[in-house]
C-alpha cells in the first residue's frame, strides 16, 4: 500500500520586509517541534538567509514585480506552489494577492488557514477620539494561530513576545569597546524620528571611545546622508549600499546593540537576537509588531495622548506637528543606551 503522503505547510507572507521577516522565529521553532512536517515559507527572495538552518524549512521566492505579477502571474506562482506538492496552506498575509491564491488552493481542496488581523481592536487603539490603549495580540501570535488550525499543537510561542531568552545574553559590561548598529530610517513618516537629532546622536556616540558605531540604511537619497556621517565623525562606519542583505545581516549579528525606528531593522536584529532600543513615533509598541524578545523598556517613545494614530504609521499627522517624534529628545534616546550598557535596562 502506498505510504501516507508526507505533510507539507506553505505559510504564505509578501508584504512588508519586517513583518515576513517575524515569522522567521516562529516557523523555527515549529519545524524543531514537528521534523516529520516540511515548511515552505513563500515571500520575498531578500528575506531567505533569515530562513535558513532547518532541514525541514525550505524557502520559495516571489517575483511579484514579474513573472508572478497581476492575475496571471498569480495563476503561475499557485501552479509553481501546486508543483511542491503542498498538503496545507497558511495565510499569515490575508491581503488580497492571498485572497486570490486560497481561492485557487480552495479549488484544489487544499485546507487552509489564514491570519485574523484583529482590525476592530486596532482601530480602537489608533481612533482619535475614545482611544482604547491596550495591549494587544502580537502579530508573531496571529501568524502561530493560522498554524494551530491546521492541526499543529499550540506551543503559545507567540505569547512569549518579551521572553528575555530569544534575546542573547548582553556582552558584559566591562568591555573595551562595543558595536552599536544604528538604523536612522524607516518606510514611512510617521516613524521616523528627526534626521538632525539622530545625527547628534551619533556624533555624541562617536565621542566615547568605547562605541564604533555601523550605519544601515538604503536608497541614494539615505547612503548619502550616512556616508556624510561616516566622513564626518570617527569610529563611525556606514554599510549602506556597500554590501548584500545577507552580508547586512552578519553584521547585524555582530553589534551589541542595534538602535532603530520601528522598522524592519528592528525585525531584523530581533530575529538575530541582538538587542534594539527603538524609537517609536506614530506607532505603538501595543499594536503587536514590536519585536520579538525585545523588552519594553528598550523602547523610546513620548507619551502624548494622541498616539497611536496609526497602526504603520502611513497617516498624515492630524496635528501637523508630528508631537509624537518631536518630544523624543537626543538625551532621552542617549540616555537609554548608556543605561542598557550600565547594566540598568
Amino acid at each position: 500500500m502506498p505510504g501516507k503522503t508526507p505533510e507539507h505547510i506553505l505559510v504564505l507572507r509578501f508584504s512588508a520586509l519586517g513583518d515576513a521577516a517575524m515569522a522567521s522565529t516562529l516557523l523555527k521553532v515549529y519545524a524543531r517541534a514537528n521534523p516529520n512536517v516540511k515548511f515552505t515559507m513563500v515571500s520575498s527572495p531578500m528575506l531567505e538567509p533569515l530562513f535558513e538552518g532547518e532541514g525541514n524549512l525550505s524557502y520559495f521566492s516571489t517575483d511579484l514585480k514579474g513573472r508572478h505579477n497581476g492575475l496571471k502571474g498569480l495563476y503561475k506562482l499557485f501552479k509553481e506552489l501546486m508543483g511542491l506538492k503542498p498538503t496545507k496552506v497558511a495565510d499569515i498575509n490575508s491581503v488580497l494577492r492571498t485572497f486570490i491564491l486560497r481561492a485557487f488552493f480552495t479549488a484544489k481542496l487544499i485546507p487552509l488557514a489564514y491570519m485574523r488581523k484583529g482590525r476592530k481592536e486596532k482601530r480602537e487603539l489608533t481612533r482619535k477620539e475614545g482611544k482604547v490603549l491596550r495591549q494587544l495580540i502580537p502579530t508573531v501570535r496571529r501568524y502561530e494561530l493560522a498554524l494551530v488550525k491546521l492541526g499543529l499543537k499550540d506551543l503559545k510561542f507567540g505569547l512569549q513576545s518579551e521572553n528575555p531568552e530569544l534575546i542573547r545574553p548582553k556582552r558584559g559590561y566591562d568591555k573595551e569597546s562595543y558595536v552599536i548598529g544604528v538604523a536612522p530610517f524607516a518606510t514611512h513618516k510617521g516613524k521616523i524620528w528627526s534626521i538632525e537629532r539622530m545625527e547628534e546622536l551619533v556624533s555624541r556616540l562617536s565621542q566615547d571611545k568605547r562605541f564604533r558605531i555601523l550605519l544601515f540604511g538604503g536608497g541614494k537619497k539615505e547612503i548619502a546622508i550616512l556616508k556624510g556621517w561616516e566622513q564626518k565623525y570617527s569610529g563611525v562606519k556606514s554599510l549602506a549600499g556597500t554590501c548584500s542583505f545577507r552580508e547586512e545581516l552578519n553584521a547585524i549579528g555582530e553589534t551589541d546593540l542595534m538602535v532603530c525606528m520601528d522598522s524592519a531593522n528592528m525585525h531584523f536584529a530581533s530575529c538575530l537576537k541582538v538587542p534594539v532600543i527603538s524609537i517609536w513615533g506614530a506607532t505603538h509598541i501595543y499594536a503587536g509588531f514590536y519585536g520579538l524578545g525585545q523588552s519594553s523598556s528598550m523602547a523610546v517613545q513620548s507619551d502624548i495622548e494622541c498616539r497611536p494614530c496609526s497602526i504603520f504609521g502611513k497617516k498624515e499627522c492630524f496635528r501637523g506637528d508630528y508631537a509624537c517624534l518631536d518630544q523624543i529628545t537626543t538625551d532621552m534616546a542617549e540616555q537609554k543606551i548608556l543605561n542598557f550598557f550600565s547594566g540598568q535596562l
